[in-house]
């Protein structure tokens, strides 16, 4: 609990200082391909875990590597992806280093925010098993 209530403080303490793209997203880490891909596998399971397969959201990106495979996948997994729809809720993604080995990954759909930290352990990408939810 005290790692989750630290987790919280550290995101909320740096909301200030972050240069977020014209959409409201942020991202200060270099993702390779993979990386990119393995966490967007794991947004899109979460969202078809909490909200239904035939979930759409509105996404707007800058079109970043890790945006673009993001909305990739979350397409491939039958979830609708569209821009500019106001019908449909919002989804902000934030991938924000901790230290030079750890990041947390944060995705917003509306009110509801879920986080997951990942490592760099030997060059490998791992998640840590637990998943913050807030809102909804």
């Amino acid at each position: 609990m005290k790692s989750i209530m630290l987790i919280l403080l550290l995101v909320l303490s740096g909301c200030a200082s972050h240069q977020f793209d014209k959409f409201g997203n942020y991202n200060n880490v270099t993702l390779t391909a993979v990386e990119s891909r393995h966490i967007a596998a794991d947004i899109s399971q979460f969202i078809q875990q909490t909200r239904g397969a035939r979930t759409i959201v509105n996404f707007n990106s800058d079109r970043s590597l890790f945006a673009t495979t993001l909305s990739n996948t979350l397409r491939r997994n039958g979830i609708g992806v569209t821009q500019a729809q106001q019908v449909y809720p919002n989804l902000h993604y934030r991938v924000e280093a901790l230290n030079a080995h750890q990041f947390v990954v944060t995705v917003q759909i509306d009110r509801r925010h879920f986080s997951r930290i990942w490592s760099l352990i030997d060059d490998v990408l791992v998640p840590l098993p637990t998943r913050t939810q807030f809102g909804g």
